[in-house]
């Protein structure tokens, strides 16, 4: 995306969401479902974005609740909206990240932590639920974010070949620029 194109997406988000909040009756509860289920994962991204840094592990209680939550929380989205479909591929959305990452995981075990598979579902939820091409993008800015960091920490000899670097927060990171700019 070119100059102030990431910002008019940004600004076409939000007048999507004050149209919607305005609008009265379903749709203004569909719009005042979509904030409270962005702030809780918020919270979620910031609390497992932390966790991992220091101990390189997402955790279950805040992963499973989460995605459960999430899933629920489209689903009746979804309904209000009168779109079934949209959150029929929010789910396809978040098990194909995740069994894509599971395959990784069983094919080269050390390439990804299962805390990451996990993510992956809750993350393509939010990213399917929008689109197919933002669930590209959050895949694709993920590992560049997670490739660019590592680059870093590589040549100013931070890490090595074998230190641990946490993906969490970068497939967090990488999943918010996606929704906000896809």
């Amino acid at each position: 995306m070119r100059g102030a194109e990431p910002l008019r997406r940004v600004a076409d988000v939000i007048g999507l969401l004050g149209e919607t909040l305005s609008s009265g009756g379903w749709s203004a509860a569909a719009g005042i479902l979509l904030i409270l289920g962005l702030s809780g994962s918020t919270v979620c991204a910031l609390l497992l974005t932390v966790v991992d840094l220091r101990e390189h592990r997402l955790p279950n209680r805040i992963v499973y609740p989460w995605t459960a939550t999430t899933a629920g929380l489209l689903l009746i989205v979804s309904l209000v909206m009168g779109d079934v479909g949209v959150w029929g591929r929010a789910l396809l959305a978040g098990v194909v990240w995740s069994l894509g990452f599971l395959v990784v995981k069983l094919i080269h075990p050390p390439s990804i932590g299962m805390g990451d598979v996990k993510l992956a579902a809750v993350l393509g939820l939010w990213a399917g639920f929008v689109g197919w091409s933002t669930l590209g993008a959050a895949v694709v800015v993920s590992f560049l974010l997670g490739g660019v960091v590592s680059l870093v920490l590589l040549v100013t000899r931070r890490a090595n070949r074998s230190t641990r670097i946490p993906f969490g927060p970068f497939l967090l990171g990488g999943t918010a620029l996606a929704l906000v700019m896809w």
